[in-house]
């Protein structure tokens, strides 16, 4: 199938699970992360008035490991929320959708306060890392490598941002410290490595069931989906 197909058959699939919930169908598994990964609850929330939100997302290889930081900050408030996942070996079938968009449960779950000094440490590790530039068309996320994905919706404006081995140091990239300071999961991340790769047009690109490979497309300002 094309990315244009699956694009519409992802719309398809996803307005069915959003009115009816979480589910195990392996067909509409792949395109509830994906959703997620393009940050479709936080962009549609995203307001002037609203709290400001951020997803960091960190792919250590997505058979071995995916890390989630969902953080929270309502409006003039000081503080905020960090809900941190880890899923080892891929995101499983533990998720929901509700009211308040996709939930999805890790292998392991934490969620801190974060203290004001928190909050600017994870805003000068994005602005370090480059995330104020426009997100790169074209750019590709392999699932068999490491990469971050990065999301904020705050004063109304929602913006979008990848990081893969190709443009920098990944493992220089000071995000993971800035929201390890409130990871309360007891996991450590996947040490980042020379990943090994398999021959990828010999294997399933569209599911994530098996050990697929599957890869993401970055466009203006979030997933070509």
């Amino acid at each position: 199938m094309t990315r244009k197909i699956l694009g519409i058959l992802g719309a398809m699939v996803l307005s069915g699970c959003t009115a009816n919930g979480g589910t195990d169908n392996p067909l509409v598994r792949p395109f509830q992360y994906f959703s997620y990964l393009n940050g479709d609850d936080i962009r549609n929330s995203c307001a002037e008035g609203s709290d400001s939100r951020y997803r960091l997302v960190f792919n250590g290889l997505y058979e071995q490991q995916v890390r989630t930081y969902d953080i929270r900050q309502p409006e003039n408030a000081k503080t905020g929320v960090q809900t941190t996942r880890v899923f080892a070996r891929g995101i499983g079938a533990n998720f929901a959708i509700g009211r308040d968009g996709i939930d999805f449960q890790g292998t392991s779950n934490s969620t801190e306060v974060l203290t004001y000094d928190d909050l600017l440490a994870i805003d000068k590790a994005l602005i370090e890392a480059g995330f104020e530039r426009p997100s790169m068309d074209g750019q590709i996320l392999h699932s068999d490598e490491f990469y971050w994905i990065a999301m904020v919706c705050r004063s109304g404006a929602f913006k979008y941002f990848a990081w893969t081995k190709d443009m920098v140091d990944i493992e220089g990239l000071p995000l993971l410290e800035a929201v390890s300071r409130k990871d309360r999961t007891d996991i450590e991340p996947v040490p980042i490595r020379e990943p090994i790769i398999h021959d990828r047009g010999g294997r399933n690109q569209v599911g994530l069931e098996g050990g697929s490979y599957f890869s993401l497309e970055v466009g203006d300002n979030g997933l070509k989906l």
